[in-house]
């Protein structure tokens, strides 16, 4: 039977099965289970499941350990009922299993719950509870989860390492926490393991570090699709655009298949970088020599790279030819750049379609009263004020974090509420003095608020990731290099300010604001070249 299902021969299987009565044999029922479900055959799976329990063979722990994989066919919690009756749930096999089916639906209570009446919890059984942490999200869980089963005497293992750091890249955990990690796994003998070295990979450069993401890929022994993307994703993200189709052309070289994931990458890195003649050449490659079709996430980049371009004309050219309506997301992206390039009528008709898909979506709301500010025509801006007010729309607050010490602290723009506040401040006016013994004007343009000059100069001194810089110049030793995450876009007078203080201060100053990572050397020089 064994053979048949490893030939995918389940009807040969299922009649050898029958035919050589060993239906009252678990183990037998067990095998023939496991083959339906190695053969993409879910549902004869459970059939037989149910079929097996009618003619009152009693499944072992084997049997509950295979079914509880048949998801969406079977519900864990019918199972669960059947594994307490037979008292299986405190095995750690039967849990292990009963707790992924429920993290797989996203019930990480009830796995939790399975977790604690397991008996001998093994290190697979500790992996999928803290895999499950990670999955949604929950960060000091998983922390919390890894730290006791440590103290425990647990030993992690691959799997172990590669949820906790998958944990650190995809959330607000600290850059001091991955390194902890890393370490942790370098002791184990774990950290050149493919698994772990790649979430390595992803979390150093989800977290700013360019260059120790580059240090492990260069050391990877061998190398999967996930790390040749995550490299090429990360020198995208980083500004890095010729490095990443240096990637890019090395996968070609030693003939690695690519998938979607692939041209995103390196579609982003041409975007960022306004490298539209590379990006409609990657694209023909994608389409013509790797036979990808193109998906939303393609054609999404697409529109992106011609419109931070401004060349408009060519990214609506694509939506029309787009087999689906845009999303609101292609849409905002014409949106912003209708408003950086001065498209008032195509900005209008982009910010209509976002807010008949999203009524509720601040950002369409606010790009246009932006707009709108920037034309200098206050009434119109007045309208799209008074309609945010009429249907209760709220303005996402532009937030700043920077880590030190292993703590996190967050500025809002004019924050007054940190311990530290008049010493924040007056580094500010310290900066401020200095910026314009260099010639520093402030770009009011960029405040888009119907306010006097005066005015307009202090909003700018005090927007949230300057307050993040100042409390960064004071909190740690000279010359270290500060990391700022903001939710938003920085704006541009920001960037123009942040490329002289870490000139003057003699600092690299890496920022992430919501669409890349900006790395201002002590040199007054960005690693965006000024196009983002």
């Amino acid at each position: 039977m064994v053979a048949y299902s490893k030939c995918m021969a389940m009807v040969d299987a299922l009649r050898l099965f029958k035919e050589t009565g060993s239906l009252g044999n678990v183990v037998s029922w067990t095998a023939m289970i496991s083959g339906f479900l190695q053969n993409d055959g879910k549902e004869e799976a459970v059939d037989l499941f149910s079929e097996m329990k009618r003619k009152g063979v009693r499944p072992n722990e084997f049997t509950y350990s295979v079914i509880l994989t048949a998801l969406p066919v079977i519900s864990p919690s019918e199972v669960h009922a059947q594994v307490v009756k037979t008292n299986y749930e405190r095995s750690s096999t039967v849990g292990t299993a009963l707790l992924d089916a429920y993290v797989k639906l996203g019930k990480v209570d009830e796995a939790a719950k399975v977790f604690s009446g397991i008996d001998d919890k093994d290190i697979v059984a500790w992996s999928a509870m803290l895999a499950g942490y990670a999955q949604t999200g929950e960060t000091e869980a998983a922390i919390k989860m890894f730290s006791k089963l440590t103290k425990g005497g647990v030993k992690p293992n691959e799997f172990t390492f590669s949820s906790i750091l998958n944990v650190c890249a995809a959330t607000t955990a600290s850059m001091g926490q991955g390194k902890q990690f890393h370490g942790f796994a370098i002791k184990s003998r774990l950290d050149s393991s493919l698994c772990v070295s790649s979430a390595l990979l992803t979390m150093y450069a989800k977290k700013g570090n360019i260059e120790s993401a580059e240090e492990v890929f260069k050391r990877q022994r061998e190398r999967d699709l996930v790390s040749w993307n995550s490299m090429i994703s990360g020198y995208a993200q980083h500004g890095q655009a010729m490095k990443a189709l240096e990637v890019f052309k090395e996968m070609k070289k030693r003939k690695v298949k690519m998938d979607s994931v692939t041209f995103v990458g390196v579609f982003t890195a041409c975007t960022h970088a306004g490298l539209v003649e590379e990006g409609e050449k990657y694209y023909d490659i994608m389409v013509r020599d790797c036979k990808i079709a193109p998906t939303k996430e393609h054609n999404s980049c697409m529109v992106d790279l011609y419109s931070r371009a401004g060349q408009l004309e060519k990214a609506m050219k694509v939506i029309d030819n787009m087999p689906n309506p845009a999303s609101s997301t292609i849409w905002r992206t014409i949106l912003a750049a209708c408003r950086v390039h001065k498209k008032t009528e195509l900005g209008r008709l982009a910010a209509e379609k976002i807010i008949a898909m999203k009524p509720e979506d601040s950002a369409a709301y606010v790009l246009l009263s932006n707009m709108y500010a920037e034309a200098g025509d206050w009434q119109e801006r007045a309208k799209v004020r008074k309609l945010m007010n009429e249907r209760n729309v709220k303005k996402e607050p532009g937030y700043s974090w920077i880590e030190v010490k292993n703590k996190t602290h967050a500025f809002l723009a004019g924050d007054r509420s940190h311990p530290r506040k008049d010493q924040i401040y007056m580094k500010l006016e310290d900066l401020s003095t200095r910026l314009k013994d260099l010639g520093y004007e402030p770009d009011k343009s960029y405040v888009l608020q119907d306010i006097d000059d005066e005015h307009k100069e202090a909003v700018l001194a005090q927007h949230s990731e300057r307050l993040a810089i100042a409390f960064g110049l004071i909190a740690t030793p000279k010359g270290s290099p500060l990391l700022i995450i903001k939710n938003l876009r920085v704006c541009g007078d920001c960037h123009a300010v942040i490329k002289l203080i870490a000139k003057i201060e003699k600092r690299e100053i890496v920022v992430r604001d919501s669409n890349r990572f900006h790395h201002f050397g002590s040199d007054g020089v960005c690693s965006c070249g000024d196009f983002w």
